[in-house]
């Protein structure tokens, strides 16, 4: 609300052209709220607003506008302006940002790049979405060992504006090869003429390009740490990965497991620009459908094997309870699924044999079937009661149908729980994403085998049904 407010007080210090308040106004905000007051402004306002701030706070404040703005502002001010924005984005933002654009309008942008960035652009696309080389960061701060901590400081005060970050600073040998780092903590604590090189930390954790992002944001997790180094297979740094990186990963991956457990496929908007309302109708039916149809084959199978059986269980009883059973055992699944997913995502199940996943679900499991084969036994006599379905020869079948309903009950749950777990460490070990197994494809399965037990139960418990 503070930011609607704002925006009249802007438009009448722009009006009157008073340039040297509104910057003072501007840059006594957090870039992101800067951005916000400006989002609300005609493109021309915010062109000439920008063409007034100090490159460093022009370049964040770029960064935080919304695509659209961004985009407009691109096909709307000169070449000159558009060329010094750009240029003075950090690596990654400006990745970010010419990835967004129309093909055509990144194809004008391009060539107006220095060679530098044009050759970090191409060399980010010979990674995959997935991997550190997509992301990384190719500013940041370099020491030389023989520095004094006073000279180190007076450095890091030039390279400040240009880099990312300056909390870690990193040394290196004349072949780019990382020796070490050396945070400005240590730097201000340390006396005038001590030297980077006594000052540096060599016990080094670092990922190569062709890494993991994921492992990227586990690492920089695990050991607290405000930046990644990025090697080469030679041990040279070519660029790192900040903690903020780290939490983007880590909602980019929630976002897709999330989206694949509810078998969802392919990829929505980015974290923070997605909207579902917004979303094209088709490009949602297209993301939804594929997996919805898959599973079309295992309702075939589960529907066939009801229809045969069909003339088998002729018991009213029996067939009104047994969707009861087929849903609790696919729920059952898909709770045991979802928690490994997420044990395999932060390293839990990594550190456990499959003997120990399956006796920690099997107790789990063994516990609750219990406990849903007491309720199915109850639910059935209930139902039969209510319905005055009582037989003729009194409860006593009545209470034999109830067991046997209670038992299909406890080898469907103890069933569905073993698959729901064992499946995603099965996909993981074979080097695919347990995420693919989703709440859909682990019901399919816990209902295809629930149907079976519950027909292999009754007919053996129950000879008369025949």
């Amino acid at each position: 609300m503070r930011f609607h407010l704002l925006t009249p007080e802007i438009r009448e210090l722009l009006a009157e052209g008073r340039y040297s308040d509104l910057v003072e106004v501007l840059q006594d905000m957090h870039p992101g709220d800067a951005a916000s007051i400006l989002g609300g402004l005609e493109l021309e306002e915010i062109a000439s607003i920008l063409a007034h701030l100090p490159q460093d706070f022009e370049r964040d404040v770029f960064g935080y506008l919304e695509p659209e703005v961004q985009e407009h502002y691109v096909d709307g001010a000169g070449r000159d302006r558009v060329q010094q924005v750009v240029q003075s984005m950090l690596s990654d933002d400006r990745a970010e940002f010419l990835d967004r654009l129309a093909e055509n309008v990144r194809k004008r942008l391009m060539p107006m790049l220095s060679t530098a960035a044009r050759e970090d652009l191409l060399r980010r696309d010979t990674f995959r979405e997935d991997q550190v080389g997509s992301i990384l960061i190719t500013e940041y701060a370099v020491l030389g060992g023989k520095a004094t901590a006073r000279s180190a400081i007076a450095s890091l005060r030039r390279q400040a504006p240009s880099k990312e970050t300056i909390y870690y600073s990193y040394v290196l040998d004349r072949s780019g090869k990382l020796l070490g780092f050396v945070s400005l903590r240590d730097l201000i604590l340390a006396a005038d003429n001590e030297t980077v090189e006594e000052l540096m930390k060599t016990d080094l954790v670092s990922i190569t390009a062709d890494g993991d992002q994921e492992e990227a944001a586990r690492l920089i997790r695990d050991y607290d740490l405000i930046a990644l180094p990025v090697v080469d297979s030679d041990g040279n740094l070519v660029g790192i990965v900040t903690h903020d990186d780290a939490v983007d990963i880590v909602e980019e991956e929630a976002q897709e497991d999330f989206e694949k457990m509810a078998g969802i496929t392919g990829h929505g908007a980015e974290i923070g620009d997605y909207d579902y309302v917004d979303e094209p109708v088709l490009r949602q039916i297209r993301r939804r459908a594929p997996v919805l149809c898959l599973l079309a084959v295992f309702w075939v199978i589960t529907s066939a094997l009801i229809h045969y059986y069909a003339n088998t269980i002729t018991d009213s009883l029996l067939i009104a309870m047994l969707p009861m059973v087929m849903a609790t055992g696919g729920m059952v699944g898909t709770q045991a699924s979802a928690l490994v997913i997420r044990a395999l995502t932060i390293g839990d199940v990594a550190k456990a044999t499959i003997k120990r996943v399956l006796w920690k679900e099997l107790r789990v499991a063994g516990v609750m079937a219990l406990l849903l084969g007491i309720i199915a036994l109850l639910d059935t006599i209930m139902v039969s009661i209510l319905n005055d379905e009582t037989p003729s020869n009194g409860m006593t079948t009545v209470a034999a149908v109830s067991a046997a309903i209670g038992i299909a009950m406890i080898g469907h749950v103890l069933i569905a729980a073993l698959l729901g777990a064992l499946t995603p460490i099965i996909v993981k070990k074979l080097r695919g994403d347990p995420a693919m197994i989703s709440t859909p494809a682990v019901t399919a399965i816990a209902d295809l085998t629930g149907v079976l037990i519950y027909i292999v139960t009754v007919t053996l418990m129950l000879p008369t049904s025949q």
